[in-house]
């Protein structure tokens, strides 16, 4: 009963976000990009989720709001989404990725719905880009499930540090003025339920394996993930 009503989720919330179908396979022979707009701004943080993914290049995405919205009820933190939003518009990074690769992200991001994007809502900074044969894809959430940071649900420094760190690595290597401003300025719902973690971060992704660790202890003790975090 459980799995059905999954299923039935999934559906329900792809239709919210785009007629276009959730996680749809590229066509063979096709050019594939992921688009970037949290963590994967970092160059460090972007290779650690994928090693091929050490070349990025700058992207507006037009009609897409980025905002402090998906919540991590393992790590008691509010992280950065997308959703559809008319007359939006946020900056990124895109990347190439094979369809292997994107089949195995899907998993990693089971939680979005990952969106083929229609060339018109794409801008390049003043760059010439041939779109022809090239598809570029975002993961995004659903617009009603996006869920504000709240006192056990915080913001955390160590995420925003990797975020902007990111877009000022950006805004350097392609020399673009001002695009860390446009990082903060096209982000929504910054709140004062915000920690400064960066002495002890919260966002334990430095740590080799931190993923099979706090599983295994999840499922030894059922108190795990609700242990203080200092």
């Amino acid at each position: 009963m459980k799995k059905i009503y999954i299923i039935i989720s999934f559906f329900i919330f792809c239709g919210h976000l785009s007629a276009n179908e959730c996680n749809q396979i590229p066509v063979p022979g096709s050019k594939n990009y992921i688009i970037g707009y949290g963590s994967l701004m970092e160059k460090e943080s972007r290779m650690r989720t994928n090693k091929s993914a050490k070349n990025v290049k700058p992207i507006i995405v037009k009609d897409f709001k980025r905002e402090w919205g998906h919540r991590s009820n393992r790590y008691k933190i509010t992280f950065l989404t997308v959703s559809k939003k008319k007359n939006a518009q946020l900056n990124a990074v895109y990347y190439p990725l094979s369809i292997k690769g994107i089949i195995k992200l899907d998993k990693r991001e089971k939680s979005y719905c990952r969106i083929k994007l229609n060339n018109e809502k794409l801008l390049f900074f003043k760059k010439k880009i041939n779109l022809k044969n090239k598809n570029f894809w975002i993961y995004a959430a659903n617009p009603k499930k996006i869920i504000i940071p709240d006192n056990q649900h915080p913001i955390v420094q160590s995420y925003v540090d990797i975020f902007l760190n990111g877009c000022f690595q950006i805004q350097d290597k392609f020399k673009i003025n001002n695009f860390a401003i446009l990082c903060v300025d096209s982000t929504y719902g910054w709140s004062k339920n915000w920690v400064n973690d960066r002495i002890n971060p919260r966002r334990p992704f430095m740590i080799p394996n931190f993923y099979r660790i706090d599983t295994l202890l999840g499922k030894k003790f059922n108190f795990y993930f609700e242990n203080k975090y200092e």
